[in-house]
C-alpha cells in the first residue's frame, strides 16, 4: 500500500457497525518530523473510510474551540452514506458553559446526518434543551469523572475503537482520555486499531499491548510515558486485558499488517488498515456466527 487513498472496500462492509474514534493532538509530533497537519489528514481519511463502507462514527469531544470535531462533522456531511452517520456525545465540562442557541446551532449543523448527545455528571444522556447556561466551574473530581462517563458511555454504544494520539501530559480527567477509552473498549473485548506513528498515548498503548516492535522510535518516546500516573493506567490497561481475556489478534489485520499500522503515519494507509481490518474481523464473526 503506497498510495494515499484508502484501499477499496465494499460500501456495505460496516453496515450495522459504529466505530469510536479517539484523537487528540500529541506532543510527540514534531520529533517525528510530523505536525497537525498529519494528524487532521489521518483523521479525514479513517472517517471517510468508515462513511464509504457504511459504518457510523462515534465521537466524543469538544466543541469550542472544534478542532477535530468540526473536522469529522464535515466528512460526514460529504461522505455519510445514510442518516445519522456520526454520532457526537459531549461531556458536561464541554458543554455546561455554551447556551442552549450555541447547542441548537450544532445540532443544526449535524442535520439529519448525525445525533447530538450532551451528557451529565455520570456521563448519561441529558437534553440540553432543559438545562440552564452556567459558568460554574466544576471541581477536579467531578471534571473527572465526567470525562470517564463519557468513555464509559461512549464503549457501551460502539463495537470498535479506533486511536491516534493523544496526551500522556495535562490530559483531562482521571487518566490520559486515550488510554481510558482503550481499557473501556477492551473490556468490553472490542477489535481496536491502534495507529501508532504519530506517537502519544496511542504509541504508548500499542507496545504495552504488543502490537509491534516499536524499534523505528526514537528514544524518550512517547513523552510522558514514564510518568508514575501514566504507567500505573497503562498497567491497568494491561491488567484489564488479561483479565478480559482480550484477543488483540481479534481485529482481522495478519501480524505485519497489524506492525504497519502502528508505525504508520501515511493517511490512506492507516484508513485502509483499520477499516479493512475491521472489515475482514466481521466477515469472520459472521461466519462463525457471532
Amino acid at each position: 500500500m503506497t498510495s494515499d487513498d484508502p484501499d477499496l472496500i465494499p460500501r456495505e462492509a460496516l453496515d450495522g457497525i459504529t466505530v469510536g474514534l479517539s484523537v487528540s493532538d500529541s506532543a510527540d509530533l514534531a520529533r517525528l518530523g510530523l505536525d497537525s497537519r498529519h494528524a487532521d489528514l489521518a483523521v479525514g481519511e479513517i472517517a471517510r473510510a468508515i462513511l464509504l463502507a457504511g459504518g457510523v462514527i462515534a465521537y466524543g469531544g469538544r466543541l469550542r474551540p472544534s478542532g477535530f470535531t468540526q473536522q469529522v462533522m464535515n466528512e460526514v456531511r460529504r461522505f455519510g452514506a445514510t442518516r445519522q452517520s456520526l454520532r457526537l456525545f459531549v461531556p458536561l465540562p464541554e458543554h455546561l458553559p455554551m447556551s442552549r442557541e450555541e447547542l441548537d446551532e450544532i445540532d443544526r449543523q449535524l442535520g439529519i446526518w448525525g445525533t447530538l448527545t450532551t451528557l451529565d455528571e455520570h456521563g448519561e444522556p441529558t437534553d440540553w434543551r432543559r438545562m440552564s447556561q452556567s459558568e460554574e466551574s466544576l471541581s477536579d473530581v467531578e471534571r473527572a469523572a465526567s470525562y470517564s462517563g463519557l468513555r464509559r458511555q461512549m464503549a457501551e454504544n460502539t463495537h470498535s475503537r479506533v486511536l491516534v494520539g493523544g496526551k500522556l501530559r495535562g490530559f483531562l480527567g482521571a487518566m490520559p482520555g486515550v488510554v481510558e477509552e482503550a481499557i473501556f473498549a477492551i473490556e468490553r473485548r472490542q477489535p481496536i486499531y491502534m495507529a501508532g506513528g504519530f506517537g502519544g498515548a496511542t504509541t504508548a498503548i500499542a507496545r504495552r499491548l504488543g502490537a509491534g516492535p516499536f524499534d523505528w522510535l526514537p528514544p524518550g518516546l512517547p513523552e510522558g510515558e514514564d510518568d508514575a500516573s501514566v504507567q500505573a493506567a497503562l498497567e491497568t490497561l494491561h491488567t484489564v486485558a488479561s483479565d478480559a481475556e482480550w484477543n488483540l489478534q481479534a481485529d482481522g489485520l495478519t501480524a505485519e499488517r497489524r506492525m504497519l499500522l502502528s508505525a504508520s503515519h501515511r493517511p490512506g494507509e492507516i484508513a485502509s488498515l483499520c477499516v479493512g481490518g475491521l472489515a475482514a474481523a466481521l466477515t469472520d464473526q459472521r461466519a462463525e456466527g457471532v
